[in-house]
């Protein structure tokens, strides 16, 4: 692989100048019970996390009282609310996905198409070192897509130093001014990348989902966990690299500057943004590559 790009965000925290520590759990509000996995934003900051299993989340920052704190997660409306001080208690309200109606049932038969297929050519690729970013690539409807009207299998390259990195897949509808809108479906798609550089394939074929006819968009979502991070080490020695160069496992191959789509997009300091807007960093490389299989 020739490149690697990975937007690096250095914070220095000072001692006695405004140090404080912004935590708390983020729970259901219809049953109580933890949500695992929320995506976390300080809005307009580059500044977030992802929720553990038990729902907990924190992160250390200066000078943070008084600014927007936005979490969002599939099956839940989004939420903003100042920061204040000690620990946070969140109640997320269940919100519900409409699904699209089946018209068309399954034929026995099953034939499949392959859209934007995989070759071996992973020369770039896209990464975390701790902020809880969210991927997107639009896929287009085509009216050739009729006959295999069912979104079957989305495949993707993966490059992880662990051996089970877990990360999540999203489905979207488009939303206002053609950014990643609602979410089509109302579970999780979870999804485990091996160690080294993998092409790993969800099977999406239960949820009997339709290609919409405007198109949608398929996302990656970092998660921010103690599982999935991974601290570099000195290939010779095999000790710790300093100063430290964490990232959160695992990245995910994307398109090249010559090769990049239109309409690629990524969840930002608490908001999509397109990635053909951040000429000149690293956000610019960040367009996903995903095949879609579709079936009849």
């Amino acid at each position: 692989m020739k490149h690697v790009f990975s937007l690096f965000l250095v914070f220095l925290f000072f001692a006695g100048t405004g140090f404080g520590q912004v935590k708390g759990t983020i729970t259901d509000r219809a049953t109580g019970k933890p949500v695992a996995f929320a995506n976390i934003w300080v809005e307009d900051e580059n500044l977030g996390t992802t929720s553990s299993e038990k729902g907990e989340f924190g992160f250390a920052a200066v000078g943070l009282q008084g600014k927007t704190l936005v979490i969002s997660c599939l099956g839940y409306e989004r939420m903003r609310l100042p920061i204040s001080g000690g620990s946070l208690r969140i109640a997320l309200v269940p919100s519900a996905v409409a699904l699209n109606e089946v018209t068309v049932k399954k034929s026995t038969k099953r034939s499949k198409f392959v859209i934007n297929k995989l070759d071996d050519n992973t020369e770039y690729s896209f990464g975390s070192n701790g902020t809880p970013w969210i991927v997107a690539q639009y896929i287009p409807y085509k009216p050739g897509y009729a006959a295999t009207p069912f979104l079957d299998q989305i495949s993707l390259v993966t490059l992880s130093n662990l051996k089970n990195a877990s990360f999540k897949l999203r489905l979207l509808r488009i939303g206002e001014g053609g950014a990643p809108g609602p979410d089509l479906l109302s579970t999780p798609l979870l999804g485990t990348a091996p160690k080294g550089i993998k092409t790993v394939t969800l099977d999406v074929s239960q949820h009997d989902l339709q290609m919409p006819a405007k198109g949608f968009f398929i996302a990656f979502e970092w998660l921010v966990i103690k599982q999935n991070r991974y601290e570099a080490v000195d290939p010779e020695t095999g000790a710790k690299e300093v100063p430290a160069r964490i990232s959160y496992e695992p990245s995910i191959r994307c398109y090249g500057p010559d090769q990049r789509t239109p309409n690629g997009w990524i969840y930002h300091q608490g908001k999509w943004v397109s990635t053909s807007q951040r000429e000149g960093d690293a956000i610019s490389f960040a367009t996903p590559q995903f095949q879609l299989t579709l079936s009849n």
